[in-house]
Order: structure tokens, then C-alpha cells, then sequence
């Protein structure tokens, strides 16, 4: 045994296995990948979206614009490769621009780490780049609001951002033609308290275009105050509809006699009193009752809501007043007058009212005129004129005399 191992020919067989084991274990990873290849030829197209893109240049001196954040790298060859690629994305695409000054240049985006077997095409693969003097300063951030937003009857007491200021980081010339720095919060209708929101600060021209530049910080907090202004008015009654026949007011009244309104200033300025509508149609005796105020477009409540309006009623009473003389007006010497109808010379008069009011009434009360001027001697049919108490109704029983007239005789 010993013979055959010294043998020089059993050494070179030994030597020859083990370069080759050796050989095979180095090329392992390739003959997989070729065998693998070997055993899937199809070919295969993907679009890698949104793969974003690294730019190099002096940051700390220049400010670059004109680079898309992302490209859309569309890539070809054998399925699994492009399914691998797809997954990974271990790949970069980026834009050098250290060897160019400033100015304006046209880059092409360049791909890096990526399989030599696939077919690739950048969306978009230039670039037209601005490089210019990097220039930072600080402006104030104007918070915007849409006062709309509001709820009925309240108004803006203060918007503000917090931090008032930021850094604002661009080209020197755009920075030049900064002309707003705001922030608009998003928040929903129906606001009737003071909100803070998160809202991101937008930089823009004179004509609203929003600028390239760099933030810092990129949003504020936005605080919203609100209040609801109040004013103290009259209430006033305003009565609709009549009484049922043989009631008549006494009073009304209103408690409380004043309200506090609330609403916009602009608004309250032109509000003097306010109204609580009562159809006395529906009241039939003294009654206190809830009535609800009349609120003007843009008020958004009272304090308190309704009053009080009391009541009270008289009831209307009738009497007749009897026996009232009928005086003639006009009446001539040399004629005589008699009264036919009626024969007594009076009238009866039917009064309506309080009682206080009827118990101040008599015959005196009412004079009643017969105009007989210019009769000439028969039978003459004569309107009664009347006056009386203008806080009563009154109406006479008969509006009319007959009167007789002839020539006296001489005696």
C-alpha cells in the first residue's frame, strides 16, 4: 500500500480530482444562474414606478432645480431577472452635476446596479437642470382662513401660526420673487369653537405660482380663535289676528323686556328689538303663554330663546240707555213741530264696553240733533245727528223722526 501511495502517477490523479472540485465550487453560483437561464429563455418587460432619483452637487453653496424627484425605469431581458429586479430594486439612478456650474443644463439620468442582461429605459431620462447661488432668509408665514367655514353668527377673533416664521432655502433669484408665505389649514364647516390644526406652509409669486424652494420647517401649527358676539335688545309684541267677539285687551305684556342676541357684529349693529309674534285669534281668557322669539337671518341664538307674554282680557259688557231727547235744530217761529215717530222725542241708545266705562254713562252722555231747518208745513222723514263717547261703541235705536209741521194759527 505504501508503494502504491508513493507512486508519483497516484499523486497526479489526486491533484487532478481536487482542481477539480475546486473549479466547480468556484463556478457554482454561475452554472446555477446558467442553468437557470437554460431552463426559462421567455423574455419579459417591466415598468419599475416611482424609483427615485439621488443628485449629486455642492449642497451646501448651490441650490438645484429641474431634477424629478422619481423616474419610472422600464426594464427588458429574461423573466427572471426582470421579476428579481422588479422585487428588489437594488439599483439607483441619479444625476451628477459636480463638473457643471451654474447656470442651465440639459443632465441625462444615469442607472446604477443594475444586471448588464437587461434592456433599460429611464422615464424621463434628461433632465433640464437650473443650478444657481444657494440663498436662505426668513419670512413671516401668513395664516389663511376661509371665515365661510364658520358657523352661523360667529366671526374670526385672531388666525395664527406658530412658528410665526420659517427658513426658506432656494435659488437666488426665486427667492427674489417671493411674494406670499401662507399656510391654510384643513378643517371642516360648522366651526363654533377655537381649533389648532397641522397645515403646510406654501411659498408663491405674485401671480400664486408656487415656488421651487426648500422649507424649514415644511408646516406650522394654525390656531383658529372664534367668537360670538352678543347684544342686549327690547322684546317687542306684535299681535296678529282679533279676539273672539265680546273680548277686548286690557294688556300685554313681556317677560323678560329684554334678550341677549348673538351674531356677527356687522349684523347686531342693525338689530334694535326683536319679536314675539301672538295671534290673539287663539286666546279665549287671561293667559300666560311661552312664545318663541323671531330670529333675523344670521343670528344663531337668544338668551333666553322665548318669553313670556301675559295676557289679560275684558269682557265687553251692553247696556241701553234710555229716554234721550231729540232736539230740533233750525225749528221756526211761525211753524209747530210734532214728533210722530216716536212720539216721545227721544231715543234709546245701546251702548258696548267695560263695565267702568258703562257705569260713567247716562243721557247726558250723547246729544241728538234733528236738522229742521227750511220744512216746509206735512210730514217730514229726519236724520238724527249724534255724538257721544269716543271709547265705547254706541248705536241708536232708530236713526231717523217723523216730524208734522204746519203754520201756527194766530191767536
Amino acid at each position: 500500500m505504501d508503494k502504491f501511495i508513493e507512486n508519483r502517477w497516484f499523486m497526479r490523479i489526486v491533484g487532478l480530482l481536487l482542481a477539480f472540485v475546486l473549479y466547480a465550487s468556484v463556478n457554482f453560483d454561475e452554472m446555477a444562474v446558467q442553468r437557470s437561464e437554460s431552463s426559462n429563455p421567455q423574455e419579459n418587460t417591466e415598468t419599475i414606478e416611482n424609483v427615485p432619483v439621488e443628485v449629486f452637487y455642492d449642497s451646501e453653496n448651490l441650490f438645484v432645480s429641474g431634477v424629478p424627484a422619481t423616474v419610472d425605469v422600464e426594464v427588458e431581458g429574461p423573466k427572471n431577472l426582470v421579476t428579481s429586479t422588479k422585487q428588489l430594486r437594488d439599483f439607483h439612478v441619479y444625476a451628477d452635476l459636480n463638473d457643471l456650474g451654474i447656470g442651465e443644463h440639459q443632465v441625462q439620468l444615469k442607472i446604477e446596479g443594475i444586471s448588464e442582461k437587461l434592456q433599460v429605459k429611464l422615464n424621463p431620462s434628461f433632465a433640464n437642470v437650473s443650478i444657481q447661488e444657494k440663498v436662505t432668509e426668513e419670512f413671516a408665514v401668513e395664516p389663511e382662513f376661509n371665515e365661510g367655514l364658520l358657523a352661523e353668527g360667529y366671526q374670526t377673533e385672531s388666525v395664527t401660526a406658530e412658528p410665526r416664521k420659517v427658513e426658506i432655502t432656494g435659488a437666488k433669484d426665486v427667492i427674489g420673487q417671493i411674494a406670499y408665505v401662507v399656510a391654510t389649514p384643513d378643517v371642516n364647516s360648522g366651526i363654533n369653537g377655537s381649533v389648532t390644526r397641522e397645515a403646510r406652509v406654501q411659498v408663491l409669486d405674485r401671480d400664486y405660482n408656487k415656488l421651487d424652494v426648500s422649507i424649514e420647517p415644511e408646516t406650522v401649527d394654525v390656531t383658529i380663535e372664534v367668537v360670538n358676539p352678543s347684544k342686549e335688545v327690547p322684546v317687542a309684541v306684535n299681535q296678529t289676528g282679533e279676539l273672539p267677539e265680546g273680548l277686548e285687551l286690557e294688556s300685554i305684556t313681556v317677560d323678560p323686556k329684554k334678550v341677549t342676541v348673538f351674531g356677527r357684529d356687522a349684523l347686531l349693529r342693525s338689530i334694535n328689538e326683536l319679536t314675539a309674534e301672538v295671534d290673539l285669534s287663539d286666546i279665549k281668557k287671561d293667559a300666560t303663554i311661552k312664545v318663541p322669539l323671531k330670529l333675523p337671518e344670521g343670528v344663531n341664538k337668544t338668551t333666553p330663546e322665548q318669553v313670556e307674554v301675559k295676557i289679560d282680557l275684558k269682557e265687553v259688557e251692553n247696556k241701553t240707555v234710555m229716554g234721550n231727547t231729540i232736539t230740533l235744530e233750525g225749528a221756526e217761529e211761525d211753524m209747530e213741530y210734532e214728533f210722530i215717530n216716536p212720539e216721545s222725542g227721544s231715543v234709546d241708545i245701546t251702548v258696548s264696553g267695560f263695565k267702568e266705562q258703562l257705569d260713567a254713562v247716562n243721557s247726558e252722555s250723547f246729544s241728538l240733533l234733528a236738522n229742521v231747518t227750511g220744512l216746509t208745513p206735512g210730514r217730514h222723514e229726519v236724520e238724527i245727528e249724534a255724538e257721544g263717547p269716543e271709547d265705547i261703541e254706541w248705536e241708536l235705536t232708530n236713526n231717523k223722526v217723523t216730524i208734522q209741521v204746519q203754520e201756527k194759527i194766530p191767536a
